[in-house]
């Protein structure tokens, strides 16, 4: 896992990527899904995982500040999906998380099938439900988790 380049071409196809999958599993208003631009904002660190010269996975979070950080676009290639490749990048970016000094790493992802096996991750990595934190509302298409890092 390396700090990823917006600027390069096979970033930005990866967050279109990311962009077009969440497209149908919500009403726009409820998707959370940051694009290009807010993902090259100060506040997010943002990295990819690479096979060559590949990009197949990315994820990163967001200083909410008060030592809390949200988790943020999270994806693995689908041709790279089923082998532990999303749990590792997942682990990486807690371990990243805690190194910087963050106690909290919170997140935000759907209620939709499509996430299901991303919940069952999260939850395995030791995230539990919360109420929504940030400027997230109460929403029938988000769940909300937080780990206590420290």
């Amino acid at each position: 896992m390396i700090e990823a380049d917006l600027l390069a071409e096979s970033m930005r196809r990866m967050v279109q990527e990311h962009l077009a999958d969440m497209a149908p599993t919500a009403p726009e208003e409820s998707r959370h899904a940051m694009d290009a631009t807010g993902l090259a904002d100060p506040c997010v660190s943002l990295f990819q995982m690479r096979v060559g010269e590949s990009i197949i996975g990315m994820g990163g979070f967001k200083d909410l500040g008060d030592s809390v950080a949200e988790l943020k676009s999270m994806r693995v290639s689908p041709e790279f999906r089923g082998r532990g490749l999303g749990r590792r990048l997942l682990d990486e970016l807690i371990g990243t998380a805690a190194r910087r000094g963050f106690t909290q790493l919170c997140l935000e992802t759907g209620t939709h099938e499509y996430f299901t096996a991303a919940r069952a991750m999260y939850q395995a990595a030791g995230f539990t439900p919360c109420p929504p934190f940030g400027g997230y509302q109460l929403d029938e298409n988000s769940v909300y988790y937080r780990l206590q890092l420290a």
